[in-house]
């Protein structure tokens, strides 16, 4: 992979509430469709049906869209993490060291057994990405908490379930490991 190359890594919590809400919003869009046709053909009203499409057309979109905005970015210049609307750009200065753990050993400390929802149980056993911020950059940790969340960081660590994540750990430790140098 060149220098120049950017690599995007989708969320998982996102992609699992994609994958979750288009078989249940989308076949529920399809069923309110085939109704609003049948009583079109029937020649009866429709208005009850069109409030409920549109609102379950909306809820499509918008999870449809939370998985296409929720991804970190790799680039020359550092991290890109955006959540939902969240967001946190880190440059590589900023970060001690990544590794690959379970995604249940971040919710494990007592403290953060309350932030564990489905999606949490559901990928706690698969991988995730553990981003070790420095520790002396006391404010940057701040910052992160603040605009990732605490889901999403616990102390020091960034730590995020994405698609890919043994190739992304490789490619941040060999910057890591290039930046040391």
């Amino acid at each position: 992979m060149s220098d120049t190359t950017r690599r995007r890594y989708p969320i998982l919590y996102s992609v699992q509430r994609w994958n979750d809400g288009k078989w249940f919003y989308g076949g529920f869009f399809i069923i309110l469709v085939v109704l609003i046709v049948i009583k079109q053909v029937q020649h009866q009203s429709i208005v009850s049906f069109i409030p409920v499409t549109v609102l379950d057309g909306v809820v499509l979109v918008a999870f449809w869209l939370m998985q296409r905005i929720s991804y970190i970015d790799v680039s020359n210049d550092g991290l890109q993490i955006r959540y939902l609307l969240r967001h946190i750009e880190l440059p590589y200065t900023a970060l001690a060291r990544v590794r690959r753990q379970p995604l249940e050993v971040a919710f494990q400390p007592a403290e953060r057994r309350r932030f564990v929802n489905r999606f949490v149980r559901r990928l706690g056993r698969g991988p995730a990405a553990y981003i070790r911020l420095d520790r002396r950059r006391a404010d940057l940790i701040e910052t992160a908490e603040r605009q990732l969340g605490p889901r999403l960081v616990a102390g020091a660590d960034i730590v995020i379930p994405i698609v890919g994540v043994d190739d992304f750990v490789a490619q941040i430790k060999g910057r890591l490991r290039g930046q040391s140098s």
